[in-house]
């Protein structure tokens, strides 16, 4: 066809129901950028594949503004009350190490920019509610011992520049900015600053970052049609070097870390750079390592940091700060089963309760393979205590499989442990379940059960560490 139907799609709601109502009209008297949009936009099944999973819903907004709706337009944040005890626990676990934790939780697209919400797309979207679970959010890594800046602050007042861009879900290096002073500010007033060694920084004016954007390109994908590129000034910061003579010196280790999402992460690409960790240097006037990864997931750039060279239980950080969209909520037990016990770090042969070597040629997708056996006249008491499992295996490319944990009283506890592609394989730690069902049983064995084959040798030391009284 010479001339394509312009479909405008108006939502109409009652109470928590939504019926869509389609229209169409000539191409030639479309006089509003509805015309882009499709009736694919508010059908289930576009969503069922690919990363077309991670878009539900593509909502339009105003002045070529597109949202997801599970997303952007959620009311819900917050940790259930079962985890917030085991995020104070982290929090505990790193301050007994002599590390502060700071969370900086980037608000959603939805919060920040209300304004570019169409009154017939709200998708059920309400700020004063989103508002107060985010408040409440916030409240809860407080009360947890955390340190945490009140972004709520960017929320009720946003900056003139934009925060997030239009059609992608990342921010804009002006929300980087604004979200790096409201840090920096809150962060000087802790004790903990007054620890760090200081280092001056410049920040200058970079390339001008272009984005098509995710949700863009979910609009191509879903209606073949597309919002094109924005354009926003980039920037990038250097240190301040007063001296010559201080290029030659010897740079102390940072004693900040950085952790979070594709928001903070040093990319090879040069228009994909937020510069938040630069904003953090200047502001603070400190250095720091920068170990936020993009497709880590909620917490695979801390299993990053922890798993590194770079990480010394007997030499921890003054300062991690961890970079978490709100639509996180910290909810993963496994995540606590897993950070808490690498904070404490590898166990060594002497300390361990239990040891075992083994080598394989391969692995098999459901092979079983038993790691530890607590059995015969040896057997140790292990009912009630503390221990983990440190794992290490001299093929990182071993990511994907189930840890299987057998007890004296009929019970297992089988755990799925699947690391994304850009996190690193090799060692893996996890803590011994504290629910009621196993607390007082003994250890019998522990299996894995690979989600994967590696048609490649692989050695595997496993150890049981932690103490055998309270």
């Amino acid at each position: 066809m010479s001339k394509a139907l312009c479909r405008t799609a108006v939502f109409l709601s009652l109470g928590f129901l939504a019926q869509t109502v389609l229209a169409s009209e000539p191409a030639e008297n479309c006089t509003s950028l509805d015309c882009l949009l499709c009736p694919a936009m508010q059908d289930p099944d576009s969503y069922l594949e690919g990363n077309m999973k991670l878009i539900n819903q593509l909502t339009p907004g105003t002045d070529r503004w597109l949202f997801r709706s599970d997303v952007d337009l959620t009311n819900e944040f917050g940790m259930p009350a079962r985890m917030q005890p085991e995020f104070a626990r982290l929090v505990e676990t790193f301050s007994a190490q002599g590390t502060r934790l700071a969370m900086v939780v980037q608000p959603t697209r939805g919060l920040m920019h209300r304004d570019k919400i169409r009154p017939d797309f709200t998708q059920g979207f309400d700020y004063a509610t989103a508002a107060d679970n985010l408040r409440t959010y916030l409240q809860q890594m407080r009360d947890a011992g955390a340190i945490v800046p009140d972004i709520m602050q960017l929320v009720e007042n946003p900056p003139a520049e934009e925060y997030f861009f239009r059609r992608d879900h990342h921010w804009t290096s002006a929300g980087a900015r604004n979200t790096a002073r409201l840090l920096a500010d809150h962060l000087m007033q802790q004790p903990v600053y007054a620890e760090l060694p200081r280092k001056a920084y410049r920040t200058e004016t970079g390339v001008t970052l272009f984005k098509d954007g995710t949700l863009n390109l979910a609009l191509s994908s879903l209606c073949g049609n597309n919002y094109g590129f924005q354009y926003v000034q980039g920037y990038r910061t250097v240190p301040e070097i007063s001296d010559a003579s201080a290029l030659f010196d010897e740079e102390p280790v940072p004693e900040v870390i950085l952790v979070g999402t594709s928001n903070s992460a040093t990319r090879d690409e040069e228009n994909k750079q937020f510069n938040f960790d630069g904003f953090i240097k200047e502001f603070l006037s400190v250095d720091l390592l920068n170990f936020a990864m993009p497709g880590a997931g909620e917490y695979g750039a801390l299993i990053e940091y922890l798993h590194s060279d770079s990480y010394s239980a007997a030499a921890p950080p003054k300062l991690i700060v961890w970079e978490l969209p709100a639509n996180y909520r910290l909810a993963d037990p496994l995540m606590y089963r897993q950070l808490i016990p690498a904070i404490e770090g590898q166990c060594s042969n002497e300390a361990a309760l239990l040891s075992n070597q083994l080598e394989k040629t391969s692995v098999q997708v459901n092979e079983r393979i038993e790691l530890l056996s607590n059995t015969g006249d040896e057997r140790l008491e292990m009912a009630g205590h503390d221990v983990y499992l440190d794992i290490r295996l001299s093929n990182g490319n071993l990511k994907h499989f189930y840890l299987i944990v057998y007890y004296d009283n009929g019970k297992r506890d089988k755990v799925w442990i699947r690391r994304e592609a850009i996190v690193s394989g090799g060692q893996y730690y996890l803590e011994l379940s504290k629910d009621p069902e196993f607390r007082n049983a003994n250890l019998l064995s522990v299996f894995m059960e690979p989600t994967e084959a590696l048609q490649a040798p692989v050695n595997m030391e496993v150890r049981l560490c932690g103490s055998r009284t309270y």
